[in-house]
């Protein structure tokens, strides 16, 4: 008997626009040249949803809430007509959206759709006018005064860490990777808004084909791509990436803290080192290892085995 399942998989193209842009953004946030950040960094809803995981910029949170500028309405003029995340609108609509929101007003929209745009910037325009007035000469302070500064992007790409790499010579990037099923689980059960819209249509065109899977492709074409991309710039740039494994942190937090400030060349702080192993035992003790295992069809395991191959090799992880 011979079993044919045809997997197609869904995919956002990522443009060297956005690449370029994502370098020049992390650029200007790590030099701490703010009057070039976007208003909708300076006043994202992250400053107090992530509060302490960056707790080095609390003067900066007091003084977005002192001023009432941690609950923007500017964002819902935009929903209907480009949609709140990437894929619930055609390619197409979000390249125009992007266009549109540079200020590029000769793309023969209609008048009403030219008055969702014209409001939306006006919004922002306010809340750039009272966070220049207060806060954001704290931020740049905040920033420029630490010789250490670090940033987690989840949504960057190694093709943005290029130019970074060339334009900051102490600059250091860690790539940190984690099993694509686990990933997978984790995005499931998190929710809608914790799984690509890819993954929905995935399942739209493949019907066979479970969330879990869908989702673990995905993932693993993103982060293969970025490997081979890792790869190439660790011969432009020996010794400013270093690769590490998410098991590893959870297995041995002790070794992988001790590697990673080594990495740094900066001494690792006692509290530091004190706060991550708390995080690395409550990761033990809720199994995050192994959770997987326990929680996911066997045929859809086999499934990501099979179609992440390129992911475990790359990252010398033997199955069998």
């Amino acid at each position: 008997m011979v079993v044919c399942i045809l997997l197609v998989f869904v995919n956002r193209t990522i443009s060297q626009v956005e690449i370029e842009a994502i370098s020049e953004f992390l650029f200007h946030l790590l030099t701490g040249d703010v009057d070039k950040l976007r208003t909708e960094t300076l006043v994202q809803s992250f400053w107090t949803f992530f509060a302490d995981e960056h707790k080095q910029a609390s003067e900066y949170l007091t003084c977005l809430r002192k001023h009432r500028l941690t609950k923007v309405n500017c964002y819902h003029v935009l929903r209907n007509y480009c949609g709140e995340r990437f894929g619930q609108k055609p390619p197409e609509r979000i390249e125009q959206c992007r266009l549109l929101l540079e200020g590029n007003a000769t793309l023969g929209v209609t008048p009403s759709t030219a008055s969702i745009f014209a409001n939306y910037t006006l919004c922002f325009r306010s809340y750039r006018q009272r966070v220049k007035a207060n806060c954001t000469e704290v931020l740049r302070k905040v920033i420029t005064s630490r010789r250490l500064r670090a940033t987690k992007v989840v949504r960057a790409t190694m093709d943005s860490m290029g130019p970074l790499l060339r334009l900051l010579p102490t600059l250091r990037v860690i790539h940190l990777v984690r099993d694509p099923r686990a990933v997978a689980l984790s995005r499931i059960n998190f929710g809608e808004s914790g799984r690509g819209m890819y993954t929905v249509y995935t399942q739209r065109i493949q019907k066979s084909t479970s969330g879990i899977v869908a989702e673990a492709s995905l993932y693993c074409n993103h982060v293969t791509a970025d490997i081979r991309s890792r790869l190439a710039l660790e011969r432009k740039f020996p010794g400013r990436i270093l690769t590490v494994r998410y098991e590893d942190v959870v297995s041995n937090p002790e070794q992988r803290f001790r590697d990673i400030y080594k990495f740094l060349d900066e001494p690792m702080p006692n509290a530091t080192f004190s706060t991550m192993q708390k995080m690395a035992r409550k990761g033990q003790a809720m199994n995050l290892l192994t959770k997987w295992q326990s929680n996911m069809k066997y045929i859809d395991g086999i499934t990501i085995e099979r179609l992440c191959a390129d992911f475990y090799r790359l990252i010398n992880i033997s199955l069998t």
